[in-house]
């Protein structure tokens, strides 16, 4: 499990892409005894949150398309 520094720094990514990644459920997260479900904020206390390592290969997690 990564903290969400960590999955930045691995994907080249500011902290904020990551928060809002797990907010529109393209990269699950726990929260210490609390799940967090797609689409689900993540502010307020309630304990860390971290990410499992597999789903750093998600092909939703590729570079963005080209406009």
């Amino acid at each position: 499990m990564l903290r969400v520094k960590e999955v930045a720094d691995r994907l080249r990514v500011h902290p904020a892409t990551v928060y809002r990644w797990i907010a529109d459920g393209r990269l699950p997260a726990v929260r210490y005894g609390k799940p967090v479900a797609p689409g689900q904020s993540i502010k307020g206390s309630g304990g860390s949150i971290r990410i499992p390592e597999e789903a750093l290969t998600a092909p939703d997690l590729a570079a963005p398309d080209a406009a």
